[in-house]
């Protein structure tokens, strides 16, 4: 299996590369139809994603939209996803030209710039790598938190795209001391708080389209040590491929808010994002993917499992690797007695 994977790296990297080469130097008109083209043919090819969009949907819109309108949703949603990583090369040529050409900001983000730090926080809508590397391009450069992609060259070419003006990105594990302190010498940051992160990782649960889900409490953690705005942000394109920032208010916050209060604000203000502009969030990722014990298991999609269940099976699972490495280590130190055992027999023979 895990040569199989290193196998795989190969052509991925090669695409990574041949899309670096290539992406830049088409025009902007062909950029938006090959998105359209590609995100199409990525629907009707991935039946599974196209399942889990169809049940969150399902969840987020029950009867309030047609089975119409919601397969118009979900095939728009990987049309959106195609164009943003299409834009993620397409951006690298020219940077400044064409961020200057197709991205604008409305007065609503606009406060981001005339008084830094903020704490932006956003979801998988629109394009949300735009942010930041736009930010960096009006001399407003941000640290940003991103999970490590599986291949390490991949995850090496994008983040040089992502860090094109200025922009750096932190890993995501041991990042909030690093974003702490960037918020502190001035500098914005950028979270995605759209993802699942277990208690134990950090998180807590909160109504997200009714239905609990976990999300990160990273931002009520970061306000607390650097007192930076947070400002919900999202930046959604036109039809002609020219994008817009958008922003709330900023969040209104005292010593009296707690970490989950916080939580829940920012998730209810990206909910209703998303129900504005439905066509532009991922909705093929397992959003609610965990419910707890006293939710209903039946409002949720089936792909659904039991947080008790699933953390109390990935302690079984780490113990059970613990087990393995301790009777490894015990046969490694058997084999070294034995080896010692050996030399010093040949030597009291000589």
């Amino acid at each position: 299996m895990k040569l199989r994977k290193r196998i795989r790296r190969i052509p991925e990297a090669l695409l990574v590369l041949f899309a670096r080469a290539v992406i830049p130097c088409l025009s902007r008109s062909t950029i938006l139809r090959l998105s359209r083209f590609l995100g199409h043919g990525a629907y009707l090819l991935s039946p599974k994603l196209r399942e889990i969009a169809a049940a969150n949907l399902d969840v987020a819109f029950g009867d309030s939209k047609t089975a119409e309108e919601k397969r118009a949703i979900n095939k728009a949603s990987f049309q959106s996803f195609t164009l943003v990583m299409l834009d993620l090369f397409w951006f690298n040529r020219n940077t400044l030209e064409r961020l200057a050409k197709y991205l604008r900001y409305d007065d609503s983000f606009t406060l981001y710039f005339r008084e830094p730090p903020a704490i932006l926080l956003t979801a998988h809508i629109g394009n949300w790598e735009i942010i930041s590397v736009g930010s960096g391009a009006e001399g407003h450069p941000m640290t940003s938190i991103a999970m490590p992609l599986k291949n390490p060259y991949a995850d090496q070419e994008l983040n040089r795209l992502r860090e094109k003006t200025g922009s750096d990105i932190a890993a995501r594990k041991g990042a909030i001391r690093r974003v702490i302190k960037a918020l502190r010498a001035g500098r914005g940051t950028a979270l995605l708080v759209d993802q699942n992160t277990l208690p134990e990782e950090g998180g807590v649960f909160v109504p997200f389209f009714g239905l609990p889900v976990p999300v990160s409490k990273a931002t009520g953690a970061l306000w607390a040590r650097a007192k930076a705005k947070i400002m919900v942000v999202w930046c959604i394109p036109d039809d002609e491929g020219y994008y817009c920032v958008y922003s709330f208010k900023p969040l209104e916050v005292d010593e009296s808010s707690t970490t989950e209060d916080i939580t829940s604000r920012v998730t209810q203000e990206l909910e209703a994002v998303i129900e504005e502009h439905p066509q532009f969030w991922l909705w093929s990722y397992k959003r609610w993917r965990f419910y707890r014990e006293g939710d209903d298991p039946e409002r949720y999609p089936f792909y659904a499992e039991s947080y008790e269940e699933y953390t109390a099976y990935r302690e079984l699972v780490k113990k059970h690797r613990a087990a393995l490495a301790a009777v490894e280590e015990t046969r490694e130190a058997v084999a070294n007695a034995e080896r010692t055992a050996k030399r010093r027999a040949r030597g009291r023979r000589r």
